[in-house]
C-alpha cells in the first residue's frame, strides 16, 4: 500500500506539473498568439470590406462606360444627309472611296428622282432621293470592300442595285460591275 501511495503522489505531482504546463502554455497561446492572430482578422475583415466597396464602385462605373459607349455607337451611326449644293462633294467622297480600295470608276452619273408626286394638301418633303450609278471594273474583293466602306461613311448611302459581268478586255480577273446607289438629298 506504502508503494500505491506513493506512485499516486508522484502522478499528482505529475498531473500538476502537467496541469501548470498547459496553463502556461494556454496563457501564452492567449496573451500572444490568439491575440495577433484576432487583430490580423480584424485587418483583413477592414481590407475585405474595402475590396468589397471597391469592387461595388468599379462595377457601377462599368455599367456607366457600357451605357455611354452604347450611346456613342448610336452617336456614330448618325449620317450626314448630303444638302443640294454639296452632291459634287458626295460623288468626290464616293470617288475617293473607290480609288482607296482599287476599284476604277469608268462612270458615275447621279440621276435625282422626282420622289412621290406631292397631292393637293400634302406638304412637300423635305428629302429628294437621288440615285447615283456607278460603272465600276475591279475584282470581287474590292468591290465587296468598296462597298463595305460606303456603306460606312459618313454620308447616309444604301447600295440599291448591283449587276455583275465578266470584263473581257483585260488579262486580270476583273469584273465590270454596274453599281446604283441611293442617297437622299435635302432641299
Amino acid at each position: 500500500m506504502q508503494d500505491f501511495l506513493s506512485q499516486v503522489r508522484k502522478d499528482k505531482q505529475k498531473l500538476i506539473a502537467l496541469a501548470v504546463a498547459f496553463a502556461v502554455v494556454a496563457y501564452v497561446d492567449i496573451s500572444f498568439i490568439l491575440k495577433a492572430q484576432f487583430k490580423a482578422l480584424n485587418a483583413t475583415s477592414a481590407k475585405v470590406a474595402q475590396l468589397r466597396a471597391d469592387l461595388l464602385a468599379v462595377k457601377r462605373d462599368l455599367l456607366v462606360m457600357q451605357q455611354d459607349q452604347g450611346k456613342e455607337k448610336f452617336l456614330g451611326q448618325v449620317k450626314k444627309l448630303v444638302l443640294e449644293g454639296e452632291l459634287l462633294s458626295l460623288l468626290e467622297n464616293v470617288s475617293e472611296i473607290a480609288k482607296n480600295n482599287a476599284v476604277r470608276v469608268t462612270q458615275i452619273n447621279p440621276v435625282k428622282g422626282s420622289g412621290q408626286p406631292v397631292k393637293p394638301g400634302q406638304p412637300k418633303s423635305l428629302f429628294l432621293p437621288v440615285q447615283i450609278k456607278l460603272d465600276l471594273i475591279c475584282g470581287y474583293h474590292s468591290l465587296g470592300t468598296f462597298i463595305n466602306d460606303l456603306e460606312n461613311s459618313e454620308y447616309a448611302m444604301s447600295t440599291e442595285d448591283i449587276k455583275i459581268s465578266p470584263e473581257t478586255t483585260g488579262a486580270d480577273l476583273k469584273e465590270r460591275v454596274l453599281l446604283i446607289l441611293k442617297t437622299y438629298v435635302k432641299l
